[in-house]
């Protein structure tokens, strides 16, 4: 027997067989019903003949059951669903993790920005500087910026997702009265005016926080 993903398409909704046949359990059943039909003689022809019905007819999307010489005793098209069969692959379930952006704010409106090692994520692009939760923004100012920074603000957590993992973040709004004297592009920081922006690489979160927050900056208005 043979069963190709045209005849698994078509077993799966002849016989109503549920669920995605990358599952042993989906997979051994339609096996057997591939066992089952497969005849004694003119096997080429009955294999020949199902891998085309499936592709022609029995197709992914809009089957032709009206031509279909099974359409009769077909379980899937009885039930009024045969577009639900084969059932689809599931969703992989992506982690979830946590952090905080330090948005620290020059006096003059300009956003503190850090390069990225060149390996990891965002690697030798330009973010905010990333601590654990929202918690450790202030004291990330104090420690590295040598400035005390005003409370910081938190504002509503958005979603990142990788191929791998979805990264929830919480950026802090700290205003700073002074810029601090750690901050050189040559030590891997710098200043990031949104009215004269330098032409660096930012990754996506931070680009797409820095245009919603320059859209609803009254600062930044005409």
């Amino acid at each position: 027997p043979i069963l190709d993903g045209n005849v698994k398409r078509v077993l799966a909704r002849y016989h109503a067989v549920p669920g995605w046949p990358g599952r042993s359990v989906v997979l051994k059943a339609l096996w057997e019903h591939a066992e089952a039909h497969t005849p004694d003689r003119r096997v080429a022809d009955y294999t020949q003949a199902i891998m085309d019905l499936g592709a022609t007819v029995c197709t992914r999307s809009r089957p032709a059951c009206s031509l279909c010489p099974l359409a009769a005793d077909c379980a899937a098209r009885a039930a009024g669903n045969p577009g639900d069969y084969p059932g689809r692959k599931p969703r992989k379930t992506l982690p979830e993790r946590q952090t905080a952006f330090v948005l620290a704010r020059h006096p003059d409106g300009a956003w503190l920005l850090e390069q990225r090692p060149p390996a990891g994520i965002w690697g030798g692009l330009w973010c905010f500087p990333e601590v654990q939760s929202p918690a450790d923004a202030e004291s990330w100012c104090r420690d590295t910026l040598q400035v005390e920074p005003a409370a910081g603000e938190p504002l509503d957590p958005f979603r990142h997702t990788f191929s791998h993992y979805h990264l929830d973040i919480t950026p802090v709004v700290i205003p700073l009265a002074s810029a601090g004297e750690a901050v050189t592009e040559s030590g891997g920081r710098l200043w990031y005016d949104p009215a004269s922006p330098p032409r660096i690489g930012l990754a996506a979160p931070v680009l797409r926080l820095i245009e919603t927050l320059t859209r609803f900056d009254p600062a930044e208005e005409p």
